[in-house]
C-alpha cells in the first residue's frame, strides 16, 4: 500500500519558541501518522491514539457513549482476551491509560523505545478487532454508572458542574458533560456500542502519534505495517448543532447533600481557534493562577471565603465557556462569594492590569512551555491536543501571540466577552 500525503513541519521556523520538529504522513485509509523525536537518549517513548470522536459527537437520548466505549476498548478483541491489553502493556514494563473528553478520546501507552511495535500492534488490533460482547458490556455498564454517582451524583462540584453545563447550553451536545446523563447510561444497548464504534473508530477519523527517543522512518514502517489494510466504514457524520445566542441571564439554583454553598458564573467565548482565546488566557492567569492571582488574593488571603476558586477558558472545537467556580468556606453564603467575584471581573473590565501582571504571565508562559517539552508524554499530550481538534496554527503562534497581548487588549476582550446580560450562574445550596 503506497503512503500519500508527506509533510515535514520544523515549528521552530514558525515561532520564536524551542518546539520541537514533527514528521507526518497519512495512509491511503486516511490514518494521520506523526512522529516527534525528542533524540534524548532516554529510550523511551509514548505512543498515543487520538479519535476525533467525544461528547460533542453523541446525541440526546445516547450521551455518554464515547466515554463507555473508552472503557470498552479494553476488552476482548479476536486476538486478545479481556484484559489482556493491560497485562501485555505490563509485561513490556509500560503504562497506560485513556481519557475522554468534549471533542476526542485519547489513549497512550509509555513504554521503551524497543517496544515501540508491540505497542502499535496492540493498537491495530483494538481498531480492527473489537469484539464488544455483550457479557462484558452489562458489567462496564455497572461500573461506568458508579463512576457516575462519584464523580457526579455524590460530589457536590462535580454535580454543579455537571448542571452548569446542562444550563449554559440548550440546544449544542456540550448541554452534557462526557460522562453522559445517568438514564443514558442505564438504557444504552450493546448495538448502541457497536454502532458508535463503527462509526468513529476507523482509521480516517484518528491520529496515531509516537513521541520521544526513535527513529522516524521505523515508526511509519511499523505503522504502516499494522495499519494499512485496515479498511473504513463510511464517512464520518460532522456535527452541525450551532448554539443559539444566549437571549438572557440565567440563574439557577441547586440543592444537594453538602457541607458548604458552591457557586459557578459563566460567559460564552469562541472556539479554540479564534484569536481572542490568547488574551482569554491571559485574563485566566491574572485571575487564578498561582497565590499571587487576584482571585486567590482577594478571596481566600485576604477574606477567607472560599476554600478553592477557579477561573479558566475552555479552548473546544466549538465555541466555549469562561467559567468562575467557588467552593466557600464553611458558613460563608454562596451570594458573599458571587458578589466578590463580580467585583473583581469588573474591575479587570474597568482598569488596566499592571505591566507587572503581564510580565508575570508571560514569563510563565515561557516556563509552561519549557515544561511542556521535557517528557514524551507532555509533548504528545501538547501537539496530539492541537492536531485532533484540526488545527496547529494556534499552537505554533502561542507563545508570540501573548507577548503581543497589551493592557489595553485585555480590558477589551474583558468587556467583549464577560457581558452579565448573556451569563449563567449557578448555586448550590446545602438540601437533601
Amino acid at each position: 500500500m503506497k503512503i500519500i500525503l508527506t509533510t515535514i513541519l520544523t515549528l521552530g521556523t514558525l515561532m520564536a519558541s524551542s518546539l520541537p520538529k514533527y514528521e507526518t504522513k497519512t495512509l491511503k485509509n486516511g490514518l494521520q501518522i506523526v512522529v516527534i523525536p525528542l533524540k534524548n537518549e532516554t529510550n523511551v517513548v509514548s505512543t498515543d491514539i487520538f479519535y476525533k470522536v467525544g461528547s460533542r459527537n453523541e446525541v440526546m437520548g445516547k450521551t455518554g457513549i464515547a466515554h463507555m466505549l473508552e472503557h470498552m476498548n479494553f476488552k476482548s478483541t479476536k486476538n486478545l482476551p479481556a484484559g489482556e491489553f493491560d497485562k501485555q502493556v505490563k509485561s513490556i514494563g509500560g503504562v497506560n491509560n485513556a481519557s475522554t473528553s468534549f471533542d476526542y478520546t485519547h489513549y497512550y501507552i509509555k513504554s521503551s523505545t524497543d517496544n515501540l511495535k508491540k505497542s502499535i500492534n496492540l493498537y491495530s488490533e483494538l481498531m480492527q478487532n473489537l469484539k464488544l460482547k455483550d457479557e462484558e458490556f452489562q458489567p462496564e455498564r455497572d461500573v461506568v454508572t458508579e463512576e457516575r454517582r462519584w464523580r457526579t451524583d455524590n460530589n457536590p462540584l462535580g454535580f454543579l458542574y455537571f448542571r452548569l453545563f446542562n444550563n449554559a447550553y440548550l440546544y449544542h451536545p456540550y448541554h452534557w458533560t462526557p460522562i453522559g446523563f445517568m438514564n443514558d447510561i442505564r438504557t444504552w444497548t450493546i448495538n448502541d456500542i457497536k454502532d458508535f464504534h463503527k462509526t468513529y473508530y476507523q482509521p480516517n477519523n484518528a491520529i496515531l502519534m509516537v513521541t520521544g527517543d526513535v527513529d522516524p522512518k521505523e515508526v511509519f514502517k511499523s505503522a504502516k505495517a499494522a495499519f494499512g489494510d485496515i479498511k473504513n466504514n463510511g464517512k464520518i457524520p460532522k456535527v452541525k448543532f450551532v448554539e443559539p445566542e444566549q437571549d438572557g441571564a440565567k440563574r439557577v439554583i441547586v440543592h444537594k447533600d453538602s457541607e458548604v454553598e458552591m457557586l459557578a458564573i459563566t460567559f460564552h467565548i469562541p472556539d479554540f481557534k479564534d484569536p481572542d482565546q490568547v488574551t482569554l488566557s491571559v485574563i485566566s492567569e491574572i485571575l487564578y493562577s498561582g497565590k499571587s492571582s487576584r482571585l486567590y488574593r482577594e478571596l481566600v488571603d485576604k477574606k477567607s471565603l472560599v476554600n478553592s476558586v477557579y477561573a479558566y477558558n475552555m479552548e473546544n472545537i466549538d465555541p466555549g465557556l469562561f467559567i468562575f467556580m467557588a467552593t466557600c468556606n464553611p458558613g460563608v453564603k454562596a451570594e458573599e462569594v458571587e458578589k466578590e467575584i463580580i467585583k473583581q471581573i469588573e474591575i479587570i473590565k474597568t482598569t488596566k492590569v499592571t505591566k507587572a501582571e503581564l510580565d508575570k504571565v508571560k514569563i510563565n508562559t515561557k516556563a509552561d512551555f519549557i515544561y511542556s517539552l521535557e517528557s514524551s508524554t507532555s509533548v504528545a499530550n501538547l501537539y496530539g491536543s492541537y492536531l485532533v481538534r484540526g488545527d496547529m496554527a494556534p499552537l505554533m503562534s502561542y507563545e508570540e501571540d501573548v507577548k503581543k497581548v497589551t493592557a489595553k487588549k485585555v480590558q477589551d476582550i474583558a468587556n467583549k466577552y464577560f457581558n452579565f446580560n448573556k451569563s449563567t450562574t449557578m448555586i448550590l445550596k446545602k438540601g437533601e
